[in-house]
């Protein structure tokens, strides 16, 4: 049974806590929320499924993952083998299955300066929201699809054609630590003039921000 309803909260680049009728997710819970002290931890919600998308540590913070685990009862971690050998020495247990009421893509990350392109797992859940992690290369998209913007494997050119070829109703901006609050907000500005063309619409989410779709 797909949900009728999700909140979408933001927290930093592209952490995002999804809370649908059936599942309480966070996505890709890494160093910066959980050290830059932009986010207060404590305010996160009741946490169901920790959804990973690849192994770099601005998507995956072993400690992180381990106080989302210990601060809730049965919390499943689910990511693809290369997550699952990164946290096996911290006593992590990760599910490469996908979880109940998700599918999943397996893809590859978008190659950045070094070459390098480790596996990328793409997770929709519930026919709501889609977290591509930093890949370009999902096929589909749900309703809601989280859009990495200013990426070292990419520009904001492929961001706009990615949305284009998904065709989501919304798009929620992820991946922009790095620039300052202004920044940010310019960004989702650029994007949202381009896609409204399109009639996708950028949700206007910063940090600590949420949306019910």
């Amino acid at each position: 049974m797909f949900a009728s309803m999700a909140t979408i909260t933001r927290l930093t680049d592209s952490c995002i806590y999804v809370a649908t009728d059936s599942a309480a997710t966070l996505f890709d819970p890494g160093f910066h929320s959980f050290l830059s002290g932009q986010i207060d931890l404590d305010s996160i919600g009741e946490v169901t499924t920790v959804a990973i998308t690849h192994e770099h540590g601005d998507h995956v913070h072993p400690d992180f993952v381990r106080w989302l685990v210990d601060r809730g009862d049965d919390v499943a971690v689910h990511s693809n083998q290369a997550v699952a050998d990164l946290l096996a020495p911290h006593d992590i247990e990760v599910s490469v299955d996908a979880p109940t009421g998700f599918s999943v893509e397996d893809v590859v990350h978008g190659k950045i300066p070094n070459g390098s392109q480790p596996p990328n797992r793409a997770f929709t859940i519930d026919g709501v929201f889609t977290h591509p992690g930093d890949s370009r290369d999902p096929s589909n998209s749900a309703p809601v699809l989280a859009l990495p913007i200013i990426v070292p494997w990419d520009t904001a050119i492929g961001a706009v054609e990615f949305a284009r070829r998904l065709g989501p109703s919304q798009v929620v901006p992820i991946h922009d630590f790095y620039m300052s609050e202004s920044g940010r907000s310019w960004s989702r500005d650029l994007v949202r003039g381009i896609l409204a063309d399109d009639g996708i619409e950028v949700l206007d989410l910063d940090w600590g921000d949420n949306a019910t779709v």
